[in-house]
């Protein structure tokens, strides 16, 4: 059966609207319902990641108001046993108890503490004093070897003086940090099961199904919603053997009593327990039952609609339509050449063929008249440009016509080449980039044209480049013509557009055939935008290049700012880090020169904190690959900001590991005696060794372990510091300032305080008067 053009397209069109409802289903419904999904349990192990972290800061914060408490004096009598009467022990006693009644007001969450002392067997809490005969917590004992300096205990049942109860325990050693056979007694602080249990319950909003419970590595149940399982190992259970054998977390289905459930687990890399939520599927998946439910109610109203729509645009649309082919078809008979006038109205195309033919033939023309267009003029002159650009088309004749037709206007000599890059701070679309370089492009072209003649064409990923020629002047006045026109360019792309662009010129030559030589110098120009900043001009002639000399100078102040680091002066590591990329960019590094000494510098840093022990893979690891990241650096400030905090972040490491490892009263003292005494040129270990009653080698190993540095090194630092002072006076001699700060010879002053410096005394001084003079006139 024959159809007509109207049944043809009513079904055309109703088969591809029903397809197209179908494929927006299909993907709604994948998209949707798996993004839920997703959602869904990331949002559960959300939950158990912040009840993990609630945890784990109370958990700690506890732990460090313990180690504060052992510090105290009556703690350390009380665990010794160090009394001289009796009168002497009760006043401990009470000021002890005093202070743990103060720990527990602090720690609201808390039941009571145990102050356990093994030399005595006593055990004492904020509530009551228990000997050792009397005491029913002998438990205590069994921790006293145990492998690591604290434990936390699972649930179990205590007596504390006054009644029995579930609880929690954190057991720390005294002293914190002995190995097992020196501890001489032990803390126990304790919380109740109930308490724990509430401060889980509080993350979860009121009604939610399920239960949520904390397993310990062996299987123990430390809390549950079901407190008869409490003191029960749920090992034996499959799905709790899954969750004991995964590390990393996670979520899996099973059947629990018949009853589909999802499992939710979290390990805590903290107290090596693990939080386990059990839900079941019906809660966890509601919401996607009632998502799904509305896209297939949407889909079946979609059906219908698209049916109504059919009939609909049949009458309305297509009988016109029909009616016009009908017209056109009889209008339009050809004659083909071969054939009779019979034969030729029976092959000729009628209907919707006819139709086809002449839509295809407009939709040819359409395309072969936009390839013209296109073709003839913009691609001509992007071609054109980028041929004088590279050097193809060196001389004037040969380009002038191609130049004419394509409407840009050049003078046969006297050219500068300009190259301009669209900052990208504030996240320019890709899509948008060949926007904003067109209309850099006709900006520039509009105000040189004004006067002079050039033209401007994108070169793709933000940059532009401009084309400048001049009817005379000399190569100098050109060139300053070129920077001073870009600088207007400039100031009217941040005007009305609100765009920063960065520009690099090149040199004024005359002849068409060194347009290339200025295009690589405006794109060297270019380069230094991270010393010059964004938004502005950069002359070839602005940019000199560093000799080596002054990369040396900055690689000898890597060892001052090593030796700052080391000491954990984080004041003096700032001021030495500020001073090198300043005189970096004063002394005109190259960009690739600034990196590399940033990279260098944070290598050496890695280098001297792992000399002194201390790991560098926490400091280092929310920064990533460190060499990419200064490499990505838009501008020296960039990459001084990068190394001040990874070399922040190591000082930091370092003071924590000295304040963990404390005060050495001996130590101190011998830092008091080499400040007073580094004048003296025979102060050395073996003088130190003899005043403080030490052998050398054991005062040299106490130094390096609380200073993490040598005595030498600390005394060389002392003395060129106090040198530095001396120097400001100019009355002051170089040798009398030798001898001043405990130097005998001063060829050995000169050489250290070379290497300490970078320069040389009358060098550093004359720093110094210069300084003094520049911030008089500022």
């Amino acid at each position: 059966m024959r159809l007509s053009i109207t049944g043809r397209s009513m079904l055309i069109y109703g088969f591809v609207w029903l397809m197209i409802i179908s494929l927006t289903f299909v993907f709604s419904y994948w998209g949707t319902v798996g993004r839920l999904d997703r959602q869904l349990k990331e949002t559960n192990m959300a939950l158990l990641k912040q009840i993990d972290q609630k945890i784990e800061m109370a958990f700690q914060q506890t732990e460090k108001d313990l180690l504060q408490l052992t510090n105290e004096l009556e703690f350390v009598y009380f665990m010794n046993n160090s009394y001289k009467d009796d009168a002497q022990r009760y006043a401990n006693f009470y000021a002890l108890n005093a202070k743990l009644t103060k720990f527990m007001n602090k720690n609201l969450q808390f039941s009571s503490i145990f102050v356990y002392s093994d030399i005595t067997g006593d055990i004492l809490t904020e509530k009551t004093f228990m000997k050792k005969d009397m005491s029913e917590n002998q438990w205590l004992t069994g921790y006293l070897n145990m492998p690591n300096y604290f434990q936390w205990l699972t649930t179990h049942r205590i007596w504390d003086g006054e009644a029995h109860g579930d609880v929690i325990t954190l057991v720390r050693s005294y002293p914190a940090l002995s190995a097992p056979g020196y501890r001489t007694g032990l803390l126990a602080v304790n919380m109740k099961e109930e308490v724990l249990y509430q401060m889980i319950q509080g993350i979860y909003a009121e009604g939610v199904q399920g239960q949520t419970f904390i397993l310990d590595e062996k299987g123990e149940v430390v809390t549950h919603d079901d407190k008869s399982k409490l003191y029960s190992n749920m090992k034996a259970l499959p799905f709790v053997q899954r969750i004991l054998s995964g590390k990393d977390g996670g979520a899996f289905g099973t059947e629990l009593d018949g009853v589909k459930q999802t499992v939710f687990y979290k390990p805590s890399g903290y107290t090596g327990w693990t939080i386990v939520s059990v839900v079941p599927e019906s809660q966890v998946y509601k919401p996607l039952t009632v998502m799904r439910n509305l896209l297939i109610a949407f889909a079946l109203g979609m059906f219908v609609l698209a049916c109504a729509v059919l009939f609909y645009v049949n009458r309305w649309a297509f009988k016109p339509v029909d009616r016009l082919i009908s017209k056109l078809s009889g209008a339009y008979k050809p004659v083909q050449s071969g054939l009779t006038a019979l034969a030729a109205a029976k092959q000729a195309p009628r209907g919707v063929s006819y139709l086809e033919n002449v839509f295809d033939q407009m939709f040819l023309d359409r395309e072969q008249l936009e390839k013209q267009v296109r073709d003839a003029k913009p691609m001509l002159k992007w071609r054109t440009v980028m041929d004088m650009l590279v050097g193809y088309r060196s001389e004037y004749t040969m380009v002038k016509h191609h130049l004419e037709f394509i409407g840009v206007r050049l003078y046969p000599e006297r050219f500068v080449v300009g190259t301009a890059e669209i900052g990208k701070e504030g996240g320019i679309d890709p899509k948008d980039e060949t926007l904003y370089s067109y209309a850099l492009c006709n900006v520039a072209e509009e105000m040189i044209n004004m006067e002079h003649a050039g033209v401007g064409i994108d070169l793709g990923g933000g940059r532009a480049v401009i084309l400048f020629s001049f009817a005379e002047g000399d190569e100098e006045q050109n060139h300053l013509r070129a920077a001073e026109l870009m600088e207007h360019v400039l100031a009217v792309m941040h005007k009305q557009i609100g765009l920063t662009v960065t520009a690099g010129i090149g040199r004024c030559y005359h002849d068409m055939k060194d347009i290339p030589l200025s295009y690589d110098e405006s794109q060297q120009a270019l380069r230094y935008k991270m010393v010059s900043g964004h938004h502005a001009v950069i002359s070839i002639e602005d940019v000199q290049v560093a000799s080596h000399q002054h990369y040396y100078r900055l690689s000898q102040m890597m060892d001052r700012i090593q030796e700052a680091l080391k000491q954990a002066e984080g004041g003096r590591m700032q001021e030495l880090v500020n001073e090198a990329f300043h005189l970096a960019v004063r002394d005109n590094l190259s960009p690739d020169l600034i990196r590399q000494f940033a990279f260098e510098l944070v290598m050496r840093s890695v280098q001297t904190v792992e000399s002194i022990g201390v790991q560098t893979e926490e400091a280092l690891s929310g920064m990533g690959n460190v060499h990419e990241r200064i490499q990505q650096c838009e501008n020296w400030r960039d990459a001084h900001r990068l190394v001040l905090s990874v070399l922040e972040g190591f000082a930091g490491s370092i003071e924590q590991r000295r304040r963990l490892r404390g005060k050495n009263d001996t130590i101190e003292k011998v830092l008091v005696y080499i400040q007073t005494h580094y004048r003296d040129s025979s102060l050395s270990l073996d003088r130190l060794a003899g005043e403080f009653g030490l052998s050398p080698p054991y005062i040299s190993k106490l130094f390096k372990e609380y200073t993490e540095g040598n005595f030498i090194d600390y005394l060389i630092e002392i003395r060129l510091q106090a040198a530095q002072e001396l120097l400001r006076d100019k009355q002051i001699k170089v040798g009398d300032i030798s001898d001043a700060v405990g130097y005998a010879n001063s060829r050995s002053f000169l050489r250290a305080f070379k290497k300490y410096t970078g320069l040389t005394p009358t060098e550093f001084r004359e720093r110094m008067v210069h300084e003094e003079k520049s911030e008089q006139a500022t």
